[in-house]
């Protein structure tokens, strides 16, 4: 295996979880989460208050942006005439 390849196994398994679904928002909100304590434990609420609304757009961006449809298919539902 080449270096090559190394490192973009690396970088999909950064960008992915195991089943294959993007982790970009849940990446973004653990680094937001981190800096935000750290600028507070620092006595930087401000700058806390301000990564952590970044983090939080982050996601909102990541799930408006998503195109996510589900499969076709029987689903569970709660009214008993569309499940036979």
């Amino acid at each position: 295996m080449s270096i090559l390849d190394r490192a973009r196994d690396a970088l999909y398994g950064a960008m992915n979880t195991a089943d294959g679904s993007p982790a970009s928002a849940r990446r973004a909100t653990q680094a937001a989460s981190t800096l935000a304590q750290a600028a507070a434990n620092h006595g930087h609420a401000g700058t806390a208050a301000a990564v952590a609304t970044l983090g939080a757009a982050a996601v909102a961006a990541e799930g408006a942006l998503t195109n996510y449809v589900y499969p076709p298919g029987e689903y569970a539902g709660f009214r008993e005439d569309t499940n036979r």
